[in-house]
């Protein structure tokens, strides 16, 4: 084959991709704030379902999810959740079933089907991501009536998959069968509510007892005067709901941000700490985690500051070297972007080229540290040099973090001492 023939069929080729990631594009629509959209993907067996996006949505975070199924004789819907969150703070799925759930199933048979809407459930999910932020951590699983039988089924058959499950209108749908495997449920969030004069009232005591024993953390509900009916303005189910999905995934987030922080990458600790602020601004987790991520922004965008005053007076070595250590040490976040950003301008001047490779040379060759006291200077290196990059930005107050960090870890050395004389330089300078 010629080459002119190569070009052709590679050609087509690409426009035959290039049109296949239009389609696919095309498959899932725009997903507007505050609006319902139908979804149809031969993928998914349901064929097709609904999706509410929360009308404070905003792409800057990750956002909880609740896969909604609807009674018996219904039609995907948001109902009642789309009410419970006054049209907030969710993502909410209307889920339609599989053709199987009309026929009478043995408990084998209710098992795999339940695994089966599981997987549906997570199709739609991952069509929905192609457009919206979703939390895989913050997924919700729950109905009323037939769809509070299934959510309790599909709660124990994907148990890994869901941070909460709750069951309205309705109880366990397997009733006194034993839990595959005896622990699945344990510790999780389960929220079962039922109006005190509905039928299936009985069937939802017994759940939520069976539940309690078996280990989950069970929220029971009783709807007082209600028959076969949903109780919209629940303020217990509205807390369950934030209790389950953000606030427990804000608190395992300002967890995992403190680690990192005290490893050292800085970048993803901000970025959890950021996460798990926006989800509340009463929360004491979430306060908490906004007083770190403000804390870690003031001292980024000090030593950027920093850096900026490097260049500006041509100190471009020290400037580069700077720059390369913000990079790395808030990879993951914007202060890394802007430290991109800041390097790539300096490279693309001839003139300061040459003192940005030398700084990365410099700081490259340096090999590990082979004893205690190698590491111990190390350390000691790097927050001396922190804590002169903060004196140079006029920031006193967070030098000081540092220079005591050296005098507690290693006071009788060399380090301390320099630590000591800076900090008698800063208390003479009040």
């Amino acid at each position: 084959m010629n080459r002119l023939a190569l070009a052709i069929l590679a050609g087509g080729v690409a426009a035959a991709l290039g049109a296949d990631k239009e389609k696919a594009s095309a498959a899932v629509p725009a997903l507007p704030p505050g609006k319902e959209s139908r979804l149809d993907d031969p993928k998914i067996g349901c064929g097709h379902f609904i999706v509410y996006v929360p009308s404070d949505y905003t792409p800057a975070r990750r956002w909880p999810l609740i896969a909604c199924y609807h009674g018996q004789a219904g039609q995907p819907t948001t109902w009642p959740f789309r009410d419970l969150t006054a049209g907030k703070g969710f993502i909410i799925l209307g889920m339609g079933y599989l053709p199987d759930i009309a026929k009478p199933m043995t408990m084998a048979e209710l098992d795999r089907y339940a695994s089966r809407e599981v997987d549906c459930a997570l199709a739609a999910v991952a069509l929905v991501e192609s457009r919206l932020k979703v939390d895989r951590e913050q997924l919700i699983v729950g109905g009323f009536s037939m769809g509070g039988w299934i959510a309790s089924a599909m709660g124990e058959a994907g148990a890994g998959t869901w941070a909460g499950v709750a069951i309205l209108g309705a109880g366990r749908r397997k009733f006194d069968s034993p839990l595959k495997p005896p622990g699945a449920v344990r510790k999780k969030p389960i929220y079962i509510g039922c109006g005190d004069k509905d039928p299936n009232f009985p069937a939802a005591q017994k759940g939520a007892e069976f539940y309690r024993k078996a280990g989950a953390d069970v929220t029971f509900e009783p709807y007082p005067g209600l028959g076969h009916q949903m109780k919209t303005d629940t303020q217990v189910l509205r807390d369950w709901l934030r209790s389950a999905a953000p606030l427990k995934a804000a608190r395992a987030r300002l967890a995992a941000a403190r680690a990192a922080e005290q490893a050292g990458r800085l970048g993803k600790a901000y970025t959890l700490y950021d996460e798990a602020a926006q989800v509340s601004d009463t929360d004491e987790s979430c306060l908490a985690a906004a007083k770190a991520a403000k804390a870690i922004a003031e001292r980024a965008e000090g030593q950027l500051a920093e850096a900026e005053r490097g260049i500006a007076d041509k100190r471009y070595a020290d400037a580069a070297r700077l720059l390369a250590s913000l990079a790395t040490r808030y990879d993951g976040s914007p202060f890394a972007e802007k430290a991109d950003a800041l390097i790539r301008k300096l490279q693309s001047d001839p003139e300061v080229r040459k003192a940005i490779d030398s700084a990365k040379g410099e700081s490259s060759v340096e090999p590990p540290p082979k004893t205690a006291s190698e590491q111990a200077d190390r350390e000691c290196r790097s927050w001396l040099a922190l804590a002169d990059n903060f004196l140079r930005a006029a920031r006193p107050d967070k030098a000081k973090d540092y220079l005591l960090k050296i005098i507690e870890k290693h006071p009788a050395t060399e380090w301390a001492a320099k630590a000591r004389e800076r900090l008698q330089a800063i208390d003479k300078g009040r």
